[in-house]
């Protein structure tokens, strides 16, 4: 189970909102400084300064609560707990650092930070009645909600998730795109990250300059997520489905969103198959009679893997992560859902419905990483062969041929590396066990580990995607240590550093991106060159056809014109050409 500890980052999809990390040097949750509690009368008798609340006015005993986190009472003795709260969730304005907190609210702390997100309970955790989680928003912000608006809400559901993704995948399989190239490998894995868990970490330029740059963000978490398949949705208003789906049930409906382009996959199979299965093929789509399952169907399998791979992992990692709630003692009192702070993680509920499904998925994905790695799957083929049963369930040449796909820009010693680039996406994930800049160490780790095996084993065909992939991993490991180095920086006052690690930051972020539009264009110039190329070869061709055949036929009737038949002296006839 990944859980939410001192200093760890949180929000897997939002890394831009970072501060409640600027005190992480001598603020923890676990690690705790024991003080002063409150009395149970709420009378100020000494300040808390535990978790996030850094001082307090002992004349008003009004106490200043970091921004980012979460404080309510939970228990019957009326502890103060506090824990981080998910971004969205309680109510702060970008460029305040703190807030005040008045001492007559430490009674009514629930209203004080839920109200404004228009939520209640444990970390700000539920919807207040009447109101239901977004579907199309990252952050599954509180709207109304009312049941006769469900319908509708639905069809711009469908119009504003699936269509897209319909869109793109027939897009893919009718021009026989290959998301699994070579030099689109390492973009794709570097958008993906870079828009989930790679932090670009803007907020400490926020809280310097009491400003947000959240159109900054926006610039770039809009493009590359199109690879994480969160493609239009959030262009639309705000909207829920149901009043009664909560915030774990959204997250958990985002499933069927990453598995939808396996079902356009299947079901233009079995279009295309349908004359196979129905005797009559005028019964069969006219537009399909013709067409073959070919090279296009498997690079769509294969971008349905490289797409659908990564949000999984998102998601599941949603429906996984936990939160500690920790008082004046140096213990946590509790656990509870970070995304739904009403649950527990014992609550039986939560295990069947989301627990369960999220630790299977999770354990498909690494099998699937697992599979790559070990290439050609011996062990597999063995089993094949001695059972029967298994032969046609598992074709060992198309499996070859979908493994090809992923491993095909490798060479044959290095095929593995299609695995080892899966696995990293997940184990990007797993990393956020551990606490924020111990999470940063991990991430520099693997980055460099990536670099050196790329330097060394060089495992492309192509010498240059080598480069252009270390290139990438050496960008991610430089937006790490900005990130490092801003979150220690930031209460220094440097604000001229600061300022010039987030410009760096953002021309790192971009160049990739300025790659794959340069890349683009050469695909598609290429593309139309040969497309025009193949057409001007094939009407000469036709050309060279019809004056072939136009130079036979001349051939023809002069020898036809100047053969005479004529009866000689002795009778016979006979053919004389004059």
């Amino acid at each position: 189970m990944m859980t939410v500890v001192s200093g760890a980052y949180n929000h897997l999809t939002h890394m831009q909102a970072m501060g409640f990390w600027l005190a992480a040097s001598f603020v923890t949750l676990f690690v705790i400084v024991p003080g002063p509690s409150v009395a149970e009368n709420m009378k100020c008798k000494d300040c808390p300064n535990y978790g996030g609340i850094l001082t307090c006015d002992p004349q008003t005993c009004d106490w200043l609560l970091m921004n980012g986190y979460w404080a309510g009472n939970l228990t019957d003795g009326g502890e103060l707990l506090i824990c981080y709260c998910p971004i969205g969730y309680c109510t702060y304005n970008d460029s305040d650092r703190f807030i005040w907190i008045p001492r007559d609210s430490i009674q009514t702390i629930e209203a004080f930070l839920c109200n404004g997100s228009h939520r209640m309970g444990a970390i700000c955790g539920q919807c207040q009645p009447g109101y239901a989680p977004a579907i199309n928003s990252d952050t599954y912000s509180c709207v109304p909600c009312d049941a006769k608006d469900s319908e509708i809400n639905w069809i711009y559901y469908l119009l504003a998730v699936y269509a897209p993704l319909l869109v793109v995948f027939l897009l893919i399989i009718l021009f026989n795109i290959r998301l699994t190239s070579g030099p689109l490998n390492s973009f794709i894995l570097f958008a993906q990250v870079i828009s989930t868990t790679v932090d670009i970490n803007q907020a400490p330029l926020n809280l310097v300059y009491g400003r947000s740059t959240n159109a900054f963000q926006k610039s770039y978490e809009i493009p590359y997520n199109l690879f994480n398949l969160n493609l239009f949705g959030n262009f639309l208003p705000p909207f829920c489905l149901h009043n009664g789906l909560d915030t774990l049930g959204a997250i958990a409906l985002r499933y069927a969103e990453a598995f939808f382009p396996m079902l356009i996959i299947v079901a233009i199979v079995v279009l295309v198959r349908c004359r196979s299965c129905i005797k009559t093929s005028a019964k069969c789509p006219s537009i399909f009679q013709h067409y073959r399952i070919g090279s296009s169907m498997v690079h769509a399998f294969a971008a349905f893997v490289l797409l659908s791979y990564n949000r999984l992992c998102e998601i599941s990692s949603y429906l996984l992560t936990t939160t500690s709630l920790s008082g004046h003692t140096l213990h946590s009192v509790g656990e509870r859902l970070y995304y739904q702070g009403n649950y527990t993680v014992d609550d039986p509920s939560y295990s069947l419905r989301y627990k369960l499904p999220a630790y299977l998925m999770l354990i498909v994905l690494a099998l699937v990483s697992m599979a790559l790695l070990h290439y050609p799957v011996k062990w597999l083929e063995r089993l094949v062969s001695q059972m029967s049963c298994l032969r046609k369930v598992y074709p060992t040449a198309s499996i070859g041929i979908m493994l090809d796909t992923f491993q095909g820009c490798f060479r044959d010693n290095r095929r593995y590396f299609a695995g080892l680039y899966l696995a990293l996406r997940l184990l990007l994930f797993l990393a956020y066990i551990l606490p924020f800049f111990q999470t940063l160490l991990i991430q520099q780790i693997f980055f460099v580990i990536y670099i050196l095996l790329l330097f060394f084993l060089e495992p492309y065909k192509e010498k240059y995607i080598n480069y252009l992939d270390i290139f990438i991993f050496a960008n991610l490991a430089f937006i790490n240590i900005s990130t490092w180095y801003t979150n220690n920086q930031v209460l220094s006052d440097e604000i001229l550093s600061i300022q010039i690690c987030i410009v760096i930051q953002s021309i790192l972020v971009f160049t990739p991106m300025v790659f794959f539009v340069a890349y683009l264009l050469w695909y598609i110039t290429r593309r139309y060159h040969k497309g025009t190329k193949r057409k001007m070869t094939e009407r000469r061709h036709v050309v060279e056809k019809l004056f072939q055949r136009r130079t036979n036929a001349q051939d023809i009737s002069l020898v036809s014109y100047n053969t005479t038949p004529y009866v000689a002296a002795d009778g016979i006839l006979s053919d004389t050409v004059t």
